[in-house]
C-alpha cells in the first residue's frame, strides 16, 4: 500500500476538523448534556496539543481527538505519527540515526530505499515486549487519557464518539503484554497482546517504521518536500471491529 507524502492527507484532516467543530458547536449538548449554552468548540492541534479540538465551558474542558475516514470499512488512522516518539526506544532511535546517515551518504534512490527498509526491518525485529509496552504507554495510553475520540466517516457524515479509557485497547496497553508479529512487509508489523491467561488479543494495531516524506526528500531530490526523517507510526486497522468492541460505550451521531 502506498502512503501519501504530498501533504494532502494533512489537508483533508484539517478540513474534517473544521466541519466537526461546526457540527459540535451546533449539537454538542446532545452528547454532553451538562454543557451550558455558552460553551465553545476551540481548535487546538499543532505541536503543542495532542487534542485536535476542545469543548470549553466555564470550568469544564473536553479534549477531542478527531479521526477521519472516507469509508469506515477501508484503511486505518494514526494514534502516533512522530519522529520524536522514536526517542522512547533505543532500536527506533537507532533507525532514525541510520536514516539520517543514509540521507547524507546515498545518491541513488533505489539503493537508499533498500537501505532504509533494511534498517526499518531490523528495528522492528529488535523491538522487545518491554520496548513496545514503553512506547505504547508513553505515546498512546498516556497521551489519550481523558480524551474523547470522534471517528468521522465523511462519505455519510456519520460520527462515532467514545472515551479512550473505555476502550479494550487502553486496557490491553495498561495490563497486557504486547508482541510483534512480522508479516511479509519489511517496514510494518502487527501488534498483538497476550493477557494473564495466555490468550492472544488482536485490537487491529499496527506499527510502521518509515520516513515521513519519502526517499526523494531524504536525498534532497524532491520538489515538494525539502527533508525527510525517520518516524514511528502506530496505526489503527479494522475500524469496524474497534467500534464493535466498544459496545454501548460508543455513541453514533
Amino acid at each position: 500500500m502506498a502512503y501519501k507524502t504530498d501533504g494532502s492527507s494533512h489537508t483533508d484532516g484539517i478540513n474534517n476538523e473544521e466541519k466537526l467543530i461546526e457540527r459540535l458547536q451546533a449539537d454538542a449538548r446532545q452528547l454532553y448534556p451538562n454543557l451550558s449554552e455558552n460553551f465553545k468548540v476551540v481548535k487546538r492541534g499543532g505541536t503543542k496539543f495532542k487534542q485536535d479540538m476542545e469543548i470549553v465551558d466555564e470550568n469544564q474542558t473536553i479534549p477531542i481527538s478527531a479521526k477521519k475516514k472516507t469509508n469506515i470499512n477501508d484503511g486505518s488512522f494514526d494514534w502516533v505519527n512522530s519522529s520524536s516518539a522514536t526517542k522512547c526506544v533505543t532500536t527506533l532511535e537507532t533507525f532514525t540515526s541510520t536514516v539520517q546517515e543514509i540521507g547524507k551518504t546515498y545518491t541513488d534512490k533505489s539503493k537508499a530505499r533498500t537501505a532504509v527498509n533494511s534498517a526499518a526491518n531490523k528495528a522492528l525485529r529488535d523491538l522487545t515486549s518491554s520496548d513496545l509496552s514503553s512506547l505504547l504507554k508513553q505515546q498512546v495510553s498516556s497521551k489519550n487519557k481523558g480524551m474523547r475520540v470522534i471517528i468521522t466517516e465523511t462519505s455519510t457524515g456519520t460520527n462515532w464518539e467514545y472515551n479512550f479509557e473505555d476502550s479494550p485497547l487502553y486496557n490491553s496497553i495498561e495490563n497486557h503484554t504486547p508482541k510483534i508479529e512480522m508479516g511479509r512487509g519489511l517496514t510494518s508489523a502487527k501488534v498483538l497482546f497476550e493477557d494473564h491467561s495466555g490468550n492472544i488479543i488482536d485490537h487491529g494495531l499496527r506499527i510502521r517504521v518509515v520516513t515521513n516524506n519519502g526517499i526523494g526528500a531524504l536525498l534532497g531530490q524532491s520538489k515538494s518536500n525539502k527533508s525527510s526523517v525517520g518516524v514511528v507510526k502506530i496505526q489503527q486497522d479494522n475500524i469496524p471491529a474497534l467500534i464493535s468492541s466498544l459496545g454501548n460505550k460508543i455513541r453514533k451521531f
